[in-house]
This record gives C-alpha cells, sequence and structure tokens, in this order.
C-alpha cells in the first residue's frame, strides 16, 4: 500500500496545525492570568531542562520545535491509520484520537522528566486542548481525502450542524451550572463564591479558601473555561447522537461520556485542593451537572426527533407491515 506516501503531505499539516492549535490556547491561558508564555518555559523547562524554573532561550526553541515534530508524527500516524482502517474522519473520532492519542504522549514525557503534572501553569486545559486539537487535525485530514477523491461531500454540512447544536447545547448547559452555583452561593451569602473560588485555584493556584480572589477578572477567566469545557462537551455529545441516528446503539456512548464528564469535573475539583471539595460539596457538583445534562439532553433531542422512533423499531424488532394496497381489479370493501 501507498498509504504510508500519500499521508505524509496530509499528516504533515495536520499535526502542525494541531500543534499550533495547543499553542494557542496555552498562550491564551497564559495570557488571561497575565503570565505569556508561562506554560511553554514551564514544559521547556521539564523537558528538556533540569527542572529549575528557568528554561533557557535554546531550551524553549527546541522545545516548540520538538513539539510540533511530535503532533506531525501523529497527523501522520493518524492519516495512515485512518487509512488502512477506512474509519471515517468525523468529528468524534477526531475528538477521541485527540484525547487519548495526545494524552498518550504528553502526560507520559512529563512524568518521565520528573516535572509536576498539577504545577503546569496550564494543565487544566490539557485535557481540551487535546480534544480540540485532534478535532482540528482529523478535520484537516478530511479535507485532504475529499481533496483527493475529487469529488463534492456533504460532510461539511453535517459537521456544521453537529457544530451549532453542539455551542447552543453546551451554552444551555453552561448556563444551567452556572445558575445552580449561584443559587447555591446567594441562599449561602456569599454571591459569586464559586466561579471566584475555581478561577482563583486554576488561574493563580490558591491553595485556601481565605484566599479566594473576588474580582471580574477572576470569575469571568473561569467562566470562559466553564464555557468552553460544556461547548466541547455539547459537540462531542451532538456528533455522537448524529452518528447515533444512523446506528442507535451508539446512544450508550453518551452514558459513558456523561460518566467520564462527572468523573473528570470531581477529580478535577479535588486535584485544585481539598480546600476545594469543602467549599463546593461532591452532591451540588454532581446535581448541578446532571440537571445540565437533562437540559442539553432535551435541546438535542429536539434536534432529532426521528431518533425516538429508530429506537423503537430497534426495540420491537421492526415495525409492522403495512398492509399492501388493493389491486387494480380489487373491488372497494371486498374481504377475504
Amino acid at each position: 500500500m501507498n498509504a504510508d506516501r500519500s499521508c505524509l503531505k496530509p499528516g504533515i499539516v495536520a499535526g502542525l496545525l494541531a500543534g499550533a492549535t495547543i499553542a494557542v490556547m496555552y498562550g491564551a491561558f497564559d495570557i488571561a492570568r497575565g503570565e505569556p508564555f508561562e506554560t511553554l518555559v514551564f514544559l521547556a523547562d521539564g523537558l528538556l531542562g533540569t527542572n529549575t524554573g528557568a528554561a533557557t532561550t535554546t531550551q524553549v526553541v527546541l522545545f516548540t520545535a520538538v513539539h510540533f515534530l511530535a503532533f506531525v508524527l501523529l497527523g501522520v500516524l493518524a492519516c495512515i491509520l485512518t487509512d488502512l482502517t477506512q474509519v471515517p474522519r468525523t468529528l468524534l473520532v477526531g475528538a477521541l484520537f485527540g484525547l487519548f492519542t495526545y494524552s498518550l504522549v504528553f502526560y507520559p514525557a512529563l512524568i518521565i522528566s520528573g516535572a509536576e503534572i498539577v504545577a503546569a501553569p496550564a494543565w487544566p486545559i490539557v485535557f481540551f486542548g487535546n480534544i480540540v486539537a485532534g478535532i482540528v487535525a482529523m478535520r484537516s485530514l478530511r479535507r485532504a481525502r475529499e481533496k483527493g477523491a475529487d469529488r463534492p461531500s456533504t460532510g461539511g454540512t453535517e459537521m456544521s450542524t453537529v457544530v451549532r447544536e453542539g455551542i447552543v447545547a453546551g451554552l444551555i448547559g453552561a448556563g444551567v451550572v452556572a445558575l445552580w452555583f449561584f443559587v447555591l452561593d446567594l441562599v449561602a451569602g456569599r454571591m459569586l463564591f464559586t466561579p471566584a473560588a475555581l478561577g482563583s485555584a486554576m488561574l493563580y493556584g490558591v491553595s485556601a479558601a481565605d484566599g479566594v480572589i473576588l474580582s471580574v477578572g477572576t470569575v469571568l477567566g473561569y467562566s470562559l473555561y466553564h464555557v468552553a469545557a460544556f461547548t466541547l462537551l455539547g459537540i462531542i455529545a451532538s456528533a455522537l447522537l448524529t452518528q447515533a441516528e444512523k446506528f442507535p446503539p451508539l446512544l450508550f456512548g453518551l452514558l459513558i461520556l456523561f460518566v467520564v464528564f462527572e468523573t473528570f469535573v470531581i477529580f478535577l475539583a479535588a486535584l485544585l485542593g481539598a480546600w476545594i471539595m469543602q467549599e463546593l460539596a461532591w452532591w451540588a457538583i454532581l446535581v448541578g451537572n446532571l440537571l445540565a445534562a437533562v437540559a442539553m439532553g432535551v435541546y438535542l433531542r429536539s434536534r432529532h426527533p426521528e431518533l425516538g422512533a429508530k429506537l423503537r423499531e430497534q426495540t420491537t424488532g421492526g415495525s409492522a407491515d403495512p398492509v399492501p394496497a388493493p389491486g387494480p381489479g380489487a373491488r372497494p370493501g371486498a374481504g377475504a
């Protein structure tokens, strides 16, 4: 097969785009914290330096080159695998590839280097950054495949619908959770404490409740991360529902997605510090996300009304055979 050769150019392009996506996300996160390039310096020092906390310019440049080289190799690998297996280069496949493959490379490398994962300034967005990078890479590979086939494709229209529905669903979920914690904070007499506490821990490394920074910047900084996370979740859920219309058993994937997301959120809160779990009860996090899941599900269900009929067909073994129309010579009302 010539899959390896034909994948060289599209794989390189996809890898460069994915690597640039991660770099931009880290850069935006650092700028929001008021510490430009902090993540780049941390990673360069951790992976190529001696964990002194101050990487040299040479180390930063070398790390940047290694960063893009790694993504290029993964881009070529993604192209070869999808060509050999004929797996469709969809939004969902890209998200899964980014989540597992990129994380599988990033975390072991960081652990082997001896760097502390939690100490990385932008570590909370690694999870979502890898998913977004995977989507970007797979989208680039899909365009390359369509261009190589020299035929029009309706995939772009389907993807636009998935992204649009996912964004709306994500905004609904983010709004429900924000409203839930706003009410809890209001009842407790500490308005906006929850986003301020999470923002303080994520953006400034605050390690105690008395150090919470209740400011517009802190609340807004966390809110942007909050909305981005739910938007990404909504897009993945929308993609799963779209594929479930063709293969209904994929609906179980939504249940798995919810369980994984809940586990990750609670794990993230605990990892930010024990004081976060003391201030934000686990049941409040669980209930808030459950309410968001219901609201998102209601919206997405309204966008896929035909899915219910297909599920009923699956569970009943198919619809009943229609009554045949009377032939040309049949008399109205004639019985057997």
